[in-house]
């Protein structure tokens, strides 16, 4: 986040985001260690634009062994020492989610307002976003243009739902009811 923003704050309004949305629903969050992941139902990634590939390979794992993984846009965009992926999700990622890009914008500074329907709620999203062709994943989510915004799917013997935008940090800065009925769903 610093090397694109020159400021860590997309990050950190991610992480508060995503505590306060849950709080606010009375759940109570943890931050956890990738080592720890396997004592969770469910993890949520805020803010996952950068991963190396022994993260992306914990997560597939925890996922296929029935864990359900909560994913905001643009997860391991960036690879290991800053690479972009030729296929987003990167490092097979996208069969993790069934979805693959169709489209993606980088505009941090006029996203503030960006809009997206998942579930049925209409929240917000923030920073970028980046469209989904589902890939065996489904559709359950779309931006008002009508371009599939966030897609769930099923591996092994879990779950996976990925976002196009950054809910928790739209959250952050809007507390919007419908962000919270989103994040109380999860569980």
């Amino acid at each position: 986040n610093y090397v694109q923003q020159l400021s860590t704050e997309f990050y950190a309004a991610s992480m508060r985001g995503a505590y306060q949305a849950f709080f606010d629903q009375n759940l109570q969050p943890d931050f956890v260690a990738l080592d720890n992941i396997d004592e969770y139902k469910l993890i949520y990634l805020a803010y996952p634009v950068m991963m190396k590939p022994d993260t992306v390979a914990k997560l597939k794992q925890y996922v296929s062994n029935g864990g359900t993984l909560i994913c905001e846009g643009l997860p391991a965009y960036f690879g290991e020492h800053g690479h972009v992926g030729e296929i987003q999700p990167n490092y097979g990622l996208d069969e993790v989610f069934g979805a693959r890009e169709s489209y993606v914008e980088f505009l941090a500074d006029i996203h503030d307002d960006l809009r997206m329907e998942v579930y049925g709620n209409d929240i917000y999203g923030r920073y970028f976003f980046q469209q989904y062709e589902v890939k065996g994943g489904k559709a359950v989510g779309h931006y008002p243009n009508g371009s599939v915004a966030a897609v769930e799917n099923r591996m092994g013997k879990g779950k996976t739902l990925l976002m196009g935008s950054f809910p928790a940090s739209g959250y952050e800065l809007h507390h919007g009811k419908e962000t919270r009925a989103l994040f109380a769903s999860f569980l």
